[in-house]
C-alpha cells in the first residue's frame, strides 16, 4: 500500500499554526508508515486448485473471488512443489485433458489470477524436508504421498494461514495431530480448506 503524500502548507506567522501543522503532519506520517508496514495475509494453494480454475470450475472460481473480496490484503502463494507438479503435468502427463489444464494453469497463474511464486532458501528447504518426512512417518498422510506432505510443510514455512486444496488426503488430515507435530517442529499450522468450504462456510 502506498503512503499518501503529505500536502505542503504556506508558512504562517503564528507559532500556534506551525505547531498544529507539525502535529498533523506527524500523525499523517505515522499513519502512513503503519499502513505501509502492514503485512499481507498469506494463502497457499495445492496443485489441484489452479487446475480447477483452468477448467472453469464454478466452485473454484467463486472461492477465488471470495478470498479476494474478504481478504483484501491476501497474497496467494504457489509453493515450490505445486509449481513442479504443474510443470510435470503440463509436459509429461499421459492424460491429455490434465496436460491441457496444467498448461492453461501455468499460463494464467500470474497475469490472470495474480498468484505469486514462493521460493525457499536452503535452510527452509531443510526444515520442509524434515517436516514432510515426519508427516509421512507418523501416518498423517498415506504412504507414498510425499508431495502432499511437502506442500503442507511448504505452506507452513511460508506462514500461510490457509492451504486451499481439493485433495481428500489433505482435507482428511488429523489437524490436532498435525498441530502437535508442528508445535514440536516450531512451525505454524495452516488451515487446510477446500474451495467449497471457502464458499459455503468460511467467508460467507
Amino acid at each position: 500500500m502506498k503512503s499518501l503524500p503529505l500536502a505542503g502548507r504556506s508558512a504562517g506567522n503564528a507559532a500556534s499554526f506551525r505547531t498544529t501543522n507539525d502535529s498533523e503532519c506527524s500523525k499523517k506520517v505515522s499513519s502512513s508508515s503503519t499502513a505501509a508496514m502492514q503485512k499481507p495475509t498469506l494463502v497457499a494453494i495445492d496443485t489441484n486448485f489452479p487446475l480447477m480454475l483452468a477448467e472453469g470450475n464454478d466452485i473454484a472460481l467463486e472461492a477465488l473471488s471470495v478470498v479476494r473480496q474478504r481478504l483484501r490484503s491476501a497474497k496467494i502463494l504457489i509453493p515450490p512443489t505445486v509449481l513442479v507438479e504443474l510443470n510435470h503435468h503440463a509436459r509429461k502427463s499421459p492424460d491429455l485433458q490434465l496436460r491441457k489444464s496444467a498448461q492453461a494453469a501455468l499460463k494464467n497463474l500470474l497475469p490472470l489470477w495474480r498468484f505469486h511464486f514462493a521460493g525457499l532458501n536452503s535452510a527452509q528447504e531443510a526444515v520442509v524436508a524434515g517436516a514432510a518426512q515426519r508427516i509421512c512417518s507418523t501416518g498423517l498422510v498415506p504412504a507414498g504421498e510425499y508431495n502432499d506432505a511437502t506442500i503442507i510443510a511448504e505452506s507452513a514455512i511460508l506462514n500461510a494461514i490457509l492451504l486451499v486444496s481439493n485433495d481428500s488426503h489433505l482435507l482428511g488430515i488429523d489437524h490436532r495431530r498435525l498441530g502437535l507435530l508442528f508445535r514440536e517442529l516450531d512451525l505454524p499450522v495452516p488451515l487446510i480448506v477446500s474451495p467449497r468450504e471457502i464458499v459455503l462456510k468460511y467467508y460467507r
